[in-house]
């Protein structure tokens, strides 16, 4: 018997325009993403955080997924199908078999799972799934290969994307951010430098949401020190612009970030597949971690 495929898709809810009496309540029809071109960036950004919190650490069988993504930056599930004993994901949302070779069954269905959202978050961001102008056939002999769409690394939740796509990527990342690792945290630093207008919308002006693990190496890469604002540097710029400081104040949550004060543990409990505004393409190191970590079939035992 062939697998049974599993609903996984995201549209976005369209009210309908009718002439209808008023007080004849209609359900709302919905459409692809590809169909909605002028969503807003920020608007996808809140889909994609409650579609995360959606898919949760818990991933006790592989779920089928039917999300309306509504204009207010909510989402709704709406798939009510039970799971299928051996169901599959469609093929741009399917993690390859040959990449679960030799897992326990719950690692199975989590990375089943955490691959599917992956997909799902580079449809959410660009209006399209992976590789559509691929056959099933040929987009998944990409993935096992560990090759995805280029322009994802380009897309401002490009970490989580490729945290989805592979487990080992955002274990590699855990553990180096553990370890304090030079090198990727003076990639990070570097970009912060070269782009400090950029690295403040992403990490100084932004929500506490926005930030992340990577926010401690980038705020002191763009000069707030465990001794204050840094001469000459963008954080002095900032606090000069200011005035005085008020408590409580964006610039002063940044500050007690990097000496280490109550500000760190919020950053830092946003966890290590975060940095949703700092792109793969941005930190060079990122992509080649990706390629050297990423579970390729063909260096796996056979089974």
């Amino acid at each position: 018997m062939a697998p049974v495929e599993l609903t996984c898709r995201i549209r976005v809810e369209q009210a309908n325009d009718s002439e209808a009496d008023s007080s004849q309540l209609e359900k709302p029809s919905a459409m692809a993403l590809k169909g909605c071109p002028d969503v807003d960036l920020e608007t996808r950004l809140q889909w994609e955080r409650e579609v995360r919190e959606l898919f949760g650490a818990t991933h006790d069988h592989i779920r089928p997924w039917d999300i309306l993504a509504k204009p207010d930056g909510s989402i709704e599930l709406l798939s009510t199908e039970s799971t299928a004993v051996g169901g599959l994901y469609p093929a741009r949302f399917q993690i390859p078999s040959s990449c679960l070779r030799g897992l326990g069954h719950g690692q199975r269905i989590k990375r089943t799972e955490m691959f599917a959202m992956a997909s799902l978050l580079y449809e959410m961001m660009t209006g399209r799934q992976p590789f559509e102008e691929l056959t099933d056939d040929e987009v998944q002999q990409r993935f096992s290969e560990g090759d995805f769409p280029d322009d994802a690394a380009s897309l401002p939740n490009s970490l989580y994307i490729y945290s989805g796509w592979s487990e080992e990527f955002s274990q590699e990342l855990t553990k180096r951010v553990d370890n304090r690792d030079i090198t990727l945290l003076q990639s990070v630093g570097s970009y912060a430098k070269a782009h400090p207008f950029l690295t403040g919308i992403q990490i100084v002006g932004l929500t506490l949401s926005a930030a992340s693990i990577w926010a401690v190496p980038i705020l002191g890469a763009v000069g707030f020190t465990a001794s204050g604002p840094a001469a000459g540097s963008l954080a002095a710029g900032w606090q000069a612009s200011m005035g005085a400081v008020k408590a409580g104040s964006l610039f002063s949550w940044c500050q007690s970030a990097a000496m280490g004060g109550s500000a760190l543990g919020g950053i830092q409990a946003v966890g290590a597949a975060g940095a949703a505004l700092i792109r793969m393409r941005d930190v060079p190191e990122l992509a080649e971690i990706f390629k050297k970590v990423f579970r390729n079939p063909n260096q796996l035992p056979r089974a």
